[in-house]
């Protein structure tokens, strides 16, 4: 399995594991604050019974989802998903399918529904490390988000949240679609688990997890986990939001949602300390009313070309499924692919909405214009279809 921050690991030149992914240079659009891996030396699960309440987080909705596909998350209401907040930071809500129920990526997607609206959890906040801020091994608070569903999910079961935090000693499952951690290449079938897997943890207290990584831990909202077993089960890229539940007479509760892990030591997908977001310390939260919904475009920047010049036209905002931006901003990247995943790598000091053509040109290669807003309930961003201009 992977880390948690780890959509954006992989967008800005995160494929790293948890929130420390989210932190780089190029940006390749995936979740945004970014720690999150896949689960390396868990068990493939077989039973179709089995947390059919998993959900798969798209945020790009083209292409395949086995490449495509980020984060994880669980189905805790008829129309309501929650994952890990840097799971949703920078990520263009209007794009984003939700995927219930997958249980092989490439062939068996499940029941894909669209996005009514995201809020992050009030106090999310990224954590650099305080060894070294610069290094993409960043830890967070109250690293958790609700994700609407523009329609309910009949037929799947929704996963109760436990009552409280699982003691020291406890078992905790984690289920995921994360990396393997294997050194093979992005399209490779052995690049991510295609099957969902399942890794089973040792809750650890406080102390230890403190111990076991140079990162920030936020005691109120962090609950950490280990596999100490002789081939234990390490967490990887693009386990970030997934799940880890604990059993009551043997029915499944949400007990948190996977974080940050070994990115945090400089040991990705290795069998260190995993921290998930405490789900339990937020269930008036997660089951109540969310409040204010981040920015939600209608549709794409719009492009137009000036005498000499690029301009960026913003989009519009839905007043219904999301709250009007309380600060923009514009910048220009260029394009590039990972597989199926776009890859923008910002233009240096193309700031704002104009770039003169010969800049544009310069870089001999497609550029996009991307659109940040931000409001209480998150930050977003949306970006332009491709444009290039001949050298």
């Amino acid at each position: 399995m992977t880390n948690g921050l780890g959509w954006n690991g992989m967008r800005r030149n995160r494929a790293r594991c948890g929130l420390a992914a989210g932190i780089a240079a190029a940006v390749a659009i995936l979740p945004s604050a970014g720690v999150a891996q896949a689960m390396s030396n868990g068990t493939p699960v077989t039973d179709p019974n089995t947390a059919p309440w998993v959900a798969t987080i798209d945020p790009v909705g083209t292409g395949s989802l086995f490449d495509t596909a980020e984060c994880g998350g669980a189905l805790i209401g008829p129309d309501r998903v929650v994952t890990a907040g840097h799971c949703v930071a920078d990520v263009d809500p209007n794009r984003m399918r939700i995927h219930l129920d997958a249980r092989v990526l490439s062939k068996d997607p499940g029941i894909e529904r669209g996005v009514r609206g995201i809020v992050v959890a009030p106090g999310y906040t990224v954590l650099p490390t305080p060894i070294d801020p610069t290094v993409g091994s960043a830890s967070a608070r109250n690293d958790l988000a609700v994700i609407l569903l523009d329609k309910s999910v009949p037929g799947v079961p929704v996963l109760p949240i436990a009552p409280s935090r699982p003691a020291p000693g406890t078992t905790v499952s984690l289920f995921a679609h994360g990396n393997t951690g294997k050194i093979v290449g992005f399209e490779d079938p052995d690049y991510r688990d295609d099957t969902l897997h399942r890794g089973d943890l040792t809750v650890v207290s406080q102390a230890d997890c403190a111990a076991g990584t140079p990162a920030t831990v936020d005691a109120k909202s962090v609950m950490c986990a280990q596999d100490t077993a002789t081939r234990s089960v390490g967490t990887c890229w693009r386990d970030s939001g997934s799940p880890a539940v604990t059993y009551r007479a043997g029915r499944a509760e949400l007990a948190g949602l996977f974080s940050f892990g070994g990115e945090t030591l400089g040991k990705p997908c290795s069998p260190t300390i995993a921290a998930f977001a405490d789900a339990t310390a937020f269930q008036d939260w997660l089951l109540g009313s969310p409040g204010a919904f981040e920015p939600f475009p209608t549709g794409k920047p719009v492009v137009r070309r000036l005498n000499g010049s690029l301009h960026c036209d913003l989009p519009q905002w839905d007043p219904v499924r999301g709250r009007r931006p309380t600060s923009t901003s514009v910048g220009w990247s260029t394009l590039g692919w990972m597989g199926t995943l776009p890859v923008m790598t910002p233009i240096p000091g193309a700031d704002s909405a104009d770039i003169p053509n010969a800049d544009v040109a310069q870089r001999k290669a497609d550029v996009v214009c991307v659109v940040t807003a931000t409001n209480f309930g998150g930050r977003i961003q949306t970006w332009s279809d491709a444009v290039h201009i001949a050298g």
